[in-house]
């Protein structure tokens, strides 16, 4: 019995951290023009919009440009129970299956299972692969997270491979059942 492929969820995390750094910079101008333009009578409403704005600066610059840095502008990402291993081995065979040489790279990291980025020369995508937990499943346990980090915009060799990705992964799984 052949499962059907996994759906690669999109990200344009250039837009997400645009969005939430403008809201600060429109809260942080609102507070100010309200403290000093208003005078006293405002001055409470202006010092809330500024309590918020930094809440809202803060927490882009913690968790949204990180996010910017890691997996670049645009990414694609998907979850599947093979170990890192196997899932390397997946996206290394499809890039080589489509004549394409694939490159490892191994960075540093704190966590036991250190990720990996897999680059395909000739397309600008890159793959990185890291043990993850993933947050919609019902059943505890690691999961491999595969993301796709696009530098602007799809490209139609990036979608080809993606979805040979997802075929490559749902074989192995059914292969297994």
């Amino acid at each position: 019995m052949e499962s059907a492929p996994s759906e690669w969820a999109y990200a344009n995390n250039a837009r997400i951290t645009a969005f939430f750094l403008l809201l600060a910079i429109l809260l942080i101008g609102i507070g100010f023009l309200a403290a000093v333009g208003f005078g006293p009578d405002a001055a409470l409403a202006g010092g809330a919009l500024l309590a918020l704005a930094v809440f809202v600066l803060v927490f882009s610059i913690l968790v949204f440009v990180p996010r910017l840095v890691q997996r670049g502008a645009v990414s694609f990402s998907v979850y599947s129970r093979r170990s890192i291993d196997e899932a390397e081995h997946a996206v290394r065979a499809v890039i080589e299956a489509s004549g394409l040489k694939a490159r490892v790279e191994r960075p540093r990291s704190r966590g036991r299972s250190p990720p990996r980025i897999v680059i395909a020369e000739g397309i600008p995508a890159r793959f990185r692969i890291e043990a993850t937990r993933h947050a919609a499943a019902s059943d505890p346990g690691e999961w491999t997270e595969i993301i796709e980090s696009l530098p602007k915009r799809e490209e139609a060799e990036a979608h080809a491979l993606r979805v040979k990705i997802a075929e490559r992964l749902s074989a192995v799984t059914s292969r297994e059942e």
